[in-house]
């Protein structure tokens, strides 16, 4: 308990990415409502717009985490590890669900985690090349 402790407390990223994974798993462990739900457009774009959301953030956070440690390696093996950790993190995430009332786990639910995996990736490389574009020209 002790080291983990350290290894939080010694890094700020640490403790977003322990926030931001424990946000996602309070959201996760609300029950679902035992009557039909709505169908409409709407509602499916903010039910899959979250897990988009959630995903994203939780990649650029990995990201930034996991290239403190890994500073001598390509971006692209950091952005590979941060996206299976991530991916792997919406598969346990969607077996929690299984077992909260009135939940499920649904596969389709994780290509959600995905694309917003992907999606996070995706906005630190082209926050990267805009902050390198803006140094090239001072």
């Amino acid at each position: 308990m002790i080291i983990f402790r350290r290894f939080v407390n010694s890094f700020p990223w640490g403790k977003a990415l322990l926030l931001w994974m424990l946000v996602i798993f309070y959201f996760s462990s609300r029950p679902g409502s035992p009557y039909p739900t709505d169908t409409s457009l709407g509602y499916f774009l903010e039910r899959k717009g979250a897990h988009v959301f959630e995903y994203a953030v939780l990649t650029v956070i990995l990201m930034v985490f996991l290239r403190r440690f890994f500073q001598k390696e390509p971006l692209y093996g950091v952005a590979l590890l941060a996206f299976f950790l991530a991916a792997f993190y919406g598969v346990t995430d969607e077996i929690h669900q299984y077992f909260v009332p009135f939940r499920g786990a649904k596969m389709s639910d994780v290509g959600f985690d995905i694309l917003g995996a992907v999606l996070g990736i995706s906005f630190v490389y082209i926050a990267r090349g805009l902050f390198l574009r803006g140094k090239k020209h001072q």
